[in-house]
């Protein structure tokens, strides 16, 4: 499985899903939730299975599209080198979607660097905001990717 690309794929989504112009249909909805589940059942499935069914999710909707293709370039910009610090932290993201029964298994986070992106954190937090019963305005109540987003900017700036 390709970190990178699962990083980047889930981080743009969950940047997609925060935007206030995105609303999801109860179809998209529940696309998101199946994706959340396979992911978390088989985290290996994603380039055969999951990656395909999620980008066919969010290229049906054009604004959630346009959205995660501008957030997706800014990232696959950055390679490897995401901030993991400045993503939503667990409590902030159990307010804004608390664990629900049955909640999809979480992976262990590894004791690694901020650097290494072989962690499963990126992967959990998606997860968790893709099963709330509604993943866009759960993404709007991460004010942590405020950070990110900024971080994200400001870099897109610098390399211009």
């Amino acid at each position: 499985m390709e970190s990178t690309e699962l990083n980047n794929t889930l981080l743009a989504l969950m940047l997609a899903l925060k935007d206030s112009d995105i609303s999801l249909s109860d179809t998209e909805q529940s696309d998101l939730y199946q994706a959340a589940e396979q992911l978390s059942a088989n985290p290996k499935a994603w380039e055969i299975l999951i990656a395909p069914r999620l980008l066919m999710t969010i290229q049906a909707n054009a604004t959630l599209n346009q959205r995660f293709q501008a957030a997706k370039s800014q990232l696959d910009n950055l390679g490897d080198r995401i901030p993991l610090n400045l993503l939503p932290n667990e409590a902030e993201l159990e307010q804004a979607a608390p664990k629900q029964k049955p909640q999809p298994t979480t992976r262990a986070i590894p004791q690694v660097s901020a650097s290494d992106l072989r962690s499963n954190e990126i992967t959990n937090m998606a997860i968790r905001v893709m099963t709330t019963s509604n993943p866009a305005e759960t993404a709007k109540k991460l004010n942590g990717f405020e950070q990110f987003q900024q971080f994200l900017s400001q870099n897109l700036s610098q390399n211009n």
